[in-house]
């Protein structure tokens, strides 16, 4: 091999061990690995956004279904229309109708490293099926009725048995 070929060879395992190790490292925050299922949390909170998100993997991307966007977008939209006096003081509608990425496309990115959404950040209907569970505390009962049919918070509970965190 002539020494371009040895150059070019090693810029792309040098690339591809960058581009691993962004991947497979954990955030700050909690995280759920796509590839080897394992999740990094510190507290209940983020333990059951991260597991939301293992058993929104689990089942194929409820999040990511038609039926699913359809009941955010719904609920969201009778949110807005019709809003109710609780409206003004139920804070998890307020999330819900306001939260990043939902409704809005989504906007092509040039970095293959990150998802970008038309504010530039995270958000998105995944985001929004873990953070539901996270914001519900883990409750069924707190969860919009109309959205409860999306979630097993049995199944969800089972992987929460698996994870140590500090509360």
């Amino acid at each position: 091999m002539n020494k371009k070929k040895i150059l070019i060879f090693s810029l792309l395992i040098i690339a591809t061990l960058i581009f691993a190790l962004m991947i497979l490292s954990p955030s700050k925050y909690g995280s759920y690995n796509l590839f080897t299922g394992h999740i990094t949390c510190d507290n209940r909170d983020e333990c059951l956004h991260e597991a939301a998100h293992k058993y929104d993997d689990e089942m194929g991307y409820i999040s990511k279904t038609t039926e699913f966007k359809s009941a955010v977008n719904t609920y969201r939209a009778v949110l807005y229309l019709v809003p109710s006096e609780d409206y003004k003081t139920d804070l998890f509608d307020y999330y819900i109708v306001f939260f990043p990425g939902v409704g809005a496309p989504r906007l092509p990115e040039k970095n293959i490293t990150k998802n970008s959404f038309w504010q530039g950040g995270w958000g998105g209907y995944t985001e929004l099926y873990a953070s539901i569970v996270e914001y519900a505390n883990g409750d069924i009962n707190q969860i919009p009725e109309s959205l409860r049919g999306f979630y097993d918070m049995e199944e969800i509970n089972e992987i929460m048995k698996g994870l140590n965190y500090a509360d």
